[in-house]
């Protein structure tokens, strides 16, 4: 059964084990399961705040209506409601699925403080779903282990409170309290894996063996334990070689092969990032443990790049570049503008130190990226400098270089990033480039 009472229980048990959150965000789908725990956490919860977050895919033509029906379900609670339009890449490779998920879990991540709580609704029936499929895919213990119920995620934590609960009794809940919610048509796209798994595969093995979501929950019970023993064996090893997004390579390559793949998985779920796919990671060892020291090799599934740089081995988030910069201008005290997923946004600000004229700064900057054969004479230099030439002496990793924001006026660079202004364009109280959650670019 579910009710109140469980959802309470759940809770407060996390909260004596990690501190109380700020504030609870509820990824809000306006889905029956989302509805449910939105629902429940408001009867529940009468000090920490709640904000239900709708993220707006934009694939459905009744996205908009979706949408609003949130914003009037969440008022009808009286909860805090927040909604995002995302734009999603179909020609990234991921599938359909993965893309929407990257783009819905990035603005998670953005919109959470520190020491926030993002809840969302995934409860018994994903996870023999996410069990399955992880299976077919190839998936060692960490597939098997299924989905965490809380986790480290953007200075707070990433919580699924409904894990152990099958989705019939969410239903019941549902019905018993009147709840209205939408039924997404593409639940029933086939063509989707997930959907293949729940509507076609999962049934017929619940035909002949009863109980299957118990079942397999002890399959991801006995996974966990492995995970954790090898969890305790990767942290041994990480010591010895470097952080958990960056290993010397000199003391990486002493560890056995199996230790090495055991290493990689943890940290990339450590940094919240896709599992890797089996065949991905003997390529790691192959291609840029391995391998000719000299150039810049890379090995990438989707939301992850692997590559290699002064005898350092780097796990990187996937970055997708906003499409739509081109035709945009940044202004002083405008909103930041997301420069893409994974590589934060920017803002002018004013500022009473040297900085961008002010003038010039209100006539519109416009956003570019390095071409090649840039120069700037920044603040203070003498003569006119090769920014490509800046940039090495400032190491900036060769793939970011060409990611770097840079704002010009009249085809003239005024700045790049928050790293040189140029001397003609600066003056005394003038306007700060501001690079909100700014990717790694350099060895730290």
């Amino acid at each position: 059964m579910f009710n109140k009472s469980f959802l309470e229980d759940e809770l407060s048990e996390l909260v004596i084990k990690h501190s109380k959150p700020s504030r609870y965000i509820v990824g809000y789908s306006g889905g029956m399961d989302s509805i449910v725990l939105l629902h429940t956490l408001k009867s529940i919860e009468k000090d920490i705040p709640i904000i239900a977050l709708h993220i707006n895919h934009q694939v459905n033509e009744r996205s908009n209506e979706w949408e609003e029906f949130c914003n009037k379900s969440a008022i009808k609670l009286g909860v805090n409601f927040s909604a995002y339009k995302v734009d999603i890449d179909h020609h990234s490779g991921k599938g359909a699925e993965a893309s929407m998920r990257s783009a819905r879990y990035s603005v998670f991540y953005d919109f959470m403080k520190k020491d926030d709580w993002l809840l969302t609704a995934h409860h018994l029936n994903d996870q023999t779903e996410t069990l399955l499929l992880n299976l077919f895919r190839g998936s060692g213990p960490d597939g098997l282990a299924g989905i965490n119920n809380i986790r480290d995620f953007s200075g707070g934590k990433l919580v699924r409170p409904l894990l152990n609960i099958d989705q019939k009794y969410l239903k019941a809940y549902a019905k018993k309290k009147n709840l209205n919610w939408i039924d997404d048509p593409s639940n029933k796209d086939n063509n989707l894996d997930r959907n293949y798994m729940r509507n076609s595969i999962i049934p017929q093995l619940e035909d002949r063996w009863a109980s299957l979501n118990k079942r397999l929950a002890k399959v991801t019970q006995l996974a966990n334990e492995t995970k954790m023993h090898l969890t305790d064996l990767a942290e041994i090893d990480l010591k010895k070689i470097g952080k958990v997004d960056c290993y010397d390579l000199d003391f990486f390559r002493k560890l056995p092969e199996t230790r090495q793949r055991n290493l990689l998985r943890y940290s990339i779920n450590k940094m919240s990032l896709p599992s890797p796919p089996y065949n991905q990671l003997l390529q790691i060892i192959k291609t840029i443990v391995n391998s000719n020291p000299n150039g810049n090799p890379i090995v990438s599934w989707p939301g992850v790049d692997v590559r290699r740089y002064q005898n350092q081995l780097f796990l990187l988030p996937q970055m997708t570049a906003n499409n739509k910069l081109q035709k945009l201008k940044i202004y002083p005290d405008n909103q930041p503008i997301s420069l893409g997923i994974g590589m934060g946004s920017i803002s002018l600000v004013h500022s009473d130190n040297w900085g961008i004229d002010k003038e010039i700064a209100k006539q519109g900057l416009a956003i570019v990226f390095r071409e090649g054969g840039e120069n700037i004479r920044p603040i203070d230099s003498v003569h006119n400098r090769k920014l490509k030439k800046l940039l090495q002496e400032k190491k900036i990793f060769p793939w970011m270089r060409n990611r770097i924001p840079i704002l010009i006026y009249d085809n003239e660079i005024v700045c790049v990033a928050d790293f040189w202004v140029a001397e003609k364009f600066s003056k005394l109280n003038g306007c700060s480039f501001k690079w909100h959650q700014k990717p790694k670019l350099v060895l730290s």
